[in-house]
Order: structure tokens, then C-alpha cells, then sequence
């Protein structure tokens, strides 16, 4: 089997670099142009044209080809601006320093590293280019010749202004390009806040939405009530910090008397009903450091941290009182409850959460053979 081809892909060219190979090629070959028409009949050499082809017409597709290889094309297309002005101080001593020819180089690098480098540019322009047609002088001597003729001259104009305005329009091009991108940054920057601001009421809402599963998950459904499995929890706690503290803590056992006749005769609706009037009275007869469950079916539980054990009994035999007196309406009918109660307190009942409530439970059994309708410690 044949092994397969594999496209190399080459880097894209930077813009930089292009706009510099367009501008150099087109610079260089109009200064090849002046250069040709200021040395006809002045006997030039083969190896002075060659010299002239050397640095006009061949170098800037040498030094392109070059540059476009590199690692980092723009930064070397920066420094080949140094190089340019050196060639241009070279051409110009070559042929002699004329006025013209060398006002129109000398400008034409200047503003170019000007334009690209700023107040950099000028300084190395500034060396570069004296130091250039030193070499040259050094090479093939100094001649000082500073008259053109007038078609010299004119090209020199003409060239020079078409090249500073092409330098413009490239300027002009790069403002359009750098304010189009600030745009478009301006753009998705604004994209991004608002992303951003919809994340984080996402985030806010799913906060939200755990913490009411959080609470779902801990409140009975029908009462609106804690469940048991928060007492569990809470109740634990809430012991831990009474023994650090030194404080009591009483807890209230409640059964609602006979309710399964009440479900019997009247229907599970009705005992929803006084199962949510019982809900009620907990709920405001609970302070805020208070934990009012439904601890299952019929029975409910008042968890009091740093309740002493009088002040629960006074406040069990409320709620006994409350609720019968209490009506609950149900169709043509007036529902009456009794409560059994039952009491125990830390420390006096116990030092453990098991402990606590199999006294309070045995409690409420002792309020329920005695009669119901009581509470018992």
C-alpha cells in the first residue's frame, strides 16, 4: 500500500506583512524608475545597474519570501524597515545624492517607520539611512551630484505623493480595522454581560429552587409542619448546645384523642380539617427558636429549647385548653378534639435524645389511660 499524502498547511501571511510587500514592491520599483531616468547617459556601469536591479526589484520579493517564513513574520517585517532605510542610504550615495532622489527616500522610509514605530522609527530612520550611504560611499566612493533634470524632478513629486498617500489610505484602512474590532468587541463584551447576567440569575434561581427542596423535604406536606426527620436532626443539635450552655430544654408529645373514630364517621377530610386547626395553634404558639412536627399520623411534637420544664407544662395545658374549646366546621357539622400530652425536659428526664422522647412518650400512654384528654409528665 501506498502511503498516504498529507497536506502541509501554511500559516496565513499577516496583514502587516502583505500590505508591506504591496507598498515596498510598488515603493522600490518607482525609485528604480527615478534612479533609471537620473542615470541614463551618464555612463553608468553594468555593475551599477546591477547593483540598482539588486536592490529595487529583487530585494523586496526576496525579503518577503524570507519573512514569511519566520516564527514571528511581523516582528521580523518590523525590523526589515531598519533594513530598507540602510538600501535606500546605499542607493542614494550610489548615484550621487541627488536632491530630489534623496529627499524622496529619506521621506518616504521616515514616514514608513514612522507610521509603524512611532518616535522609534524616526531614530532608526535617522541612523539607518546615514549609516546605509556611508557604506556605500565606502564602497564605491563618494560622489556629490544633487542636480535632476526636470522629468527627475517631477517623477520624484509625483512618486513621493502617491506613496504618502497610499501610506494614509493604509493608515486610514487600520483606524477602520482596529475601531470595526472595538465594535465588535464593545459588542460581544455586552454579549458576555448579559450571558453573564442570566447565568447568575440561573445560578440565583436554582439556589432558590434547592433551598425549596430543601425545606420540601423537611416540611410535612398536609400541615406545613417539620417533619420527623428534621427533628431527628434538630433535636440533636439543639440538645448538644443546651448541655454546653447549661440551659434546659423541654419537649411536648401531643396525640389527638380518638381521631380514628373522627376518620371513621366523618371521613379522612374531616380529619385533615383538625389535624390543620392543631397545625395552627402549634405553629403560633411556637417561639422562633421553637420546632413544631408532625411527628406521625395524629401525633405531633413541640421541641422548646431552654424551656424550662414548669413553662412547658403551662404552655401544654394552653394548647390542651385551646383546642377544646375549639369548633372545626366541617359541611353541617361541628368537630370537636381533646389532646393527650405527654412532657419530658433535659436534665431531668434524660441526658439523650432517645431518652427524651421514650419519657415523653410514656407520658402521653400515662395521660391516655388516665382519661385523655390531659397532659402528664
Amino acid at each position: 500500500m501506498s502511503k498516504p499524502d498529507f497536506a502541509v498547511i501554511q500559516p496565513k501571511v499577516p496583514w502587516l506583512v502583505r500590505m508591506h510587500y504591496l507598498m515596498r514592491t510598488v515603493a522600490f520599483a518607482m525609485m528604480f524608475g527615478v534612479v533609471a531616468l537620473h542615470g541614463t547617459g551618464d555612463g553608468r556601469g553594468p555593475g551599477f545597474w546591477a547593483l540598482m536591479v539588486l536592490l529595487f526589484l529583487i530585494y523586496p520579493h526576496a525579503q518577503y519570501l524570507r519573512t514569511r517564513r519566520l516564527a514571528d513574520p511581523t516582528a521580523a517585517e518590523l525590523r526589515n524597515l531598519r533594513t530598507d532605510s540602510v538600501f535606500l542610504g546605499m542607493a542614494v550615495a550610489t548615484v550621487g545624492f541627488p536632491v530630489w532622489i534623496t529627499f524622496a527616500a529619506l521621506l518616504g522610509t521616515l514616514s514608513n517607520n514612522t507610521a509603524n514605530k512611532g518616535w522609534t522609527g524616526v531614530a532608526e530612520t535617522l541612523v539607518a539611512f546615514p549609516g546605509g550611504a556611508l557604506i556605500g560611499c565606502l564602497l564605491w566612493g563618494f560622489h556629490f551630484t544633487p542636480e535632476t533634470d526636470w522629468i527627475t524632478t517631477l517623477s520624484c513629486i509625483v512618486g513621493l505623493t502617491l506613496y504618502l498617500t497610499a501610506l494614509g489610505q493604509v493608515a486610514f484602512t487600520r483606524i477602520q480595522r482596529l475601531r470595526l474590532t472595538r465594535e465588535a468587541l464593545q459588542v460581544r463584551e455586552r454579549e458576555l454581560m448579559n450571558v453573564n447576567d442570566a447565568l447568575h440569575n440561573n445560578l440565583r434561581e436554582i439556589d432558590e429552587l434547592q433551598e425549596q427542596l430543601r425545606e420540601q423535604a423537611n416540611r410535612d406536606p398536609l400541615t406545613g409542619l417539620y417533619n420527623r426527620r428534621y427533628l431527628d436532626s434538630t433535636l440533636e443539635r439543639e440538645l448538644s448546645r443546651c448541655k454546653r450552655d447549661g440551659h434546659s430544654l423541654a419537649l411536648i408529645l401531643i396525640d389527638i384523642d380518638h381521631f380514628k373514630q373522627v376518620n371513621d364517621t366523618y371521613g379522612h377530610q374531616a380529619g385533615d380539617e383538625i389535624l390543620l386547626r392543631l397545625s395552627a395553634l402549634l405553629g403560633s404558639m411556637a417561639r422562633a427558636g421553637d420546632v413544631a412536627c408532625r411527628y406521625g399520623g395524629e401525633e405531633f411534637l413541640l421541641l422548646m429549647p431552654t424551656m424550662p420544664l414548669i413553662s412547658a407544662q403551662e404552655r401544654a395545658e394552653a394548647l390542651r385548653q385551646a383546642v377544646g374549646n375549639l369548633e372545626v366546621p366541617f359541611g353541617d357539622f361541628r368537630l370537636r378534639a381533646t389532646l393527650s400530652i405527654g412532657i419530658a425536659a433535659y436534665p431531668g428526664h434524660g441526658t439523650s435524645a432517645d431518652e427524651l422522647i421514650r419519657h415523653a412518650d410514656t407520658a402521653l400512654y400515662r395521660a391516655k389511660r388516665l382519661g385523655r384528654n390531659r397532659v402528664e409528665l
